[in-house]
């Protein structure tokens, strides 16, 4: 039996190794660690301290989240890439399905362009961290909570008109997620 490892699946799997280390040693050094205060009591995150260090922890681990979306989101964008690219290198499908393959990997090319400009506009127009996700029932931005207003509202629905073409209306209502809201723009009917 023979089989064939080529240069694509050898630097794939140096990635997945790479980013195995990473968060092993991410979790090694950082591990259960709960922030003490100068008096060296176990201080709870969100309470108010002259120092700042509490903010800053809360910061901290919004950005994580953040990260943490972006992250989860880049991963499935690839793995699904891959997959579309693999069977559109299928010698058993038609052209018809080739076709409709590269119409499929053209959708979600696009659609992560348009996940990237509305990140990029809602930062520069409203600050702080942002993550756009656009799926089948809309698109989904998250934004810090401390930066959502009604005129934030506004300024993400218009975003999200520009750059989807007017493909989503403007927020029909906002809601609680992990920490931070979450304004959705469902398809227009």
């Amino acid at each position: 039996m023979h089989v064939l490892i080529g240069k694509r699946q050898l630097i794939l799997a140096g990635l997945v190794v790479m980013l195995g280390l990473a968060v092993f040693v991410n979790w090694y050094y950082t591990g259960d660690k709960t922030p003490m205060d100068p008096e060296g009591t176990a201080a709870a995150e969100g309470t108010s301290r002259a120092d700042g260090a509490a903010s800053f922890a809360s910061a901290e681990a919004e950005a994580e989240y953040f990260a943490a979306l972006k992250l989860e989101r880049s991963a499935a964008l690839s793995a699904s890439l891959e997959e579309l690219q693999a069977v559109a290198a299928s010698a058993s499908i038609s052209e018809d399905q080739k076709q409709t393959v590269g119409n499929q990997i053209a959708s979600l090319t696009e659609r992560s362009r348009m996940e990237n400009d509305i990140e990029s506009l809602v930062t520069a127009q409203v600050g702080g961290n942002c993550v756009a996700v656009i799926g089948n029932g809309g698109v989904d931005v998250i934004i810090s909570p401390d930066r959502l207003n009604d005129a934030s509202v506004l300024a993400i629905s218009d975003i999200v008109q520009t750059v989807s073409g007017g493909a989503y209306r403007a927020a029909g209502h906002e809601r609680r997620l992990r920490g931070t809201r979450k304004a959705r723009n469902p398809p227009r009917p």
